[in-house]
């Protein structure tokens, strides 16, 4: 399968490329494309460069994110700068897969979309509980993939993730982490079973880190995609907060 993906120099998508490089045909799309053979300049805001990046493509990861700070960052340019990226760009991808013939997006939300529930249990059918302008954002994405089921019956997976991180850099040993990060190798395979799954229509798909202390079922995830995962942080020698 022909797979583009955007944001592919970015955080996941630098992980995420060569872990599909060996079953997967990919296309690399980023704002800073590699002097390399199939990678390709894109700004998801510039719809003409997404659509030349989808044709002859069978599948969108679309990884594209307004990147630069984390958690709760609220200035005006930067709130700017994420609606143009995270929903005029998640626009751009599904409205040129549509254009170009694309069966199927996985579009990366996020946890934030339901962190209002706070100490709560989350159920794998959770309605969107927001919090802040980034899960506003992602939340968005969502609705413009149902949006574009609906109406075109083009193929979708909403993964809402949590922070990824690589469960072998020592870093991690000394710096307590949060009981939902997700390991980068437990990630990827959910990326993948995403791309390969049989068409699931347009669903929202919870992808947290296996823990003692998970509070997000993941039991939609296992039972769509067969994921399963591998990694336990506190069997790691990782910390928690």
């Amino acid at each position: 399968m022909r797979v583009l993906i955007t944001g592919a120099a970015g955080y996941i998508g630098r992980r995420l490329a060569p872990y599909l490089a060996p079953h997967h045909d990919l296309v690399l799309g980023d704002l800073h494309p590699q002097d390399r053979a199939g990678w390709v300049p894109l700004d998801v805001t510039r719809m003409e460069q997404v659509e030349a990046a989808c044709r002859g493509v069978d599948a969108v990861v679309h990884l594209a994110i307004a990147s630069g700070y984390e958690g709760e960052h609220e200035d005006d340019a930067f709130n700017d700068l994420r609606f143009d990226v995270n929903v005029k760009g998640t626009y751009h991808v599904f409205e040129a897969a549509v254009r170009c013939g694309v069966k199927r997006v996985v579009y990366t939300s996020s946890l934030m979309v339901v962190w209002g529930y706070g100490a709560e249990p989350v159920a794998p059918d959770a309605e969107a509980r927001p919090v802040g302008s980034y899960a506003i954002t992602k939340h968005l994405g969502e609705i413009i993939s149902r949006d574009y089921h609906q109406r075109f019956g083009l193929s979708s997976v909403c993964l809402r993730i949590a922070k990824p991180i690589d469960p072998d850099d020592p870093a991690w040993r000394e710096t307590p982490i949060r009981p939902q990060w997700i390991a980068f190798p437990d990630l990827c395979q959910a990326y993948r079973r995403a791309l390969e799954a049989p068409d699931l229509g347009c669903e929202v798909i919870h992808l947290v880190g296996e823990s003692s202390v998970r509070r997000w079922d993941l039991s939609k995830a296992e039972r769509l995609l067969g994921y399963r995962p591998e990694y336990r942080m506190e069997e790691m020698g990782l910390r928690f907060e």
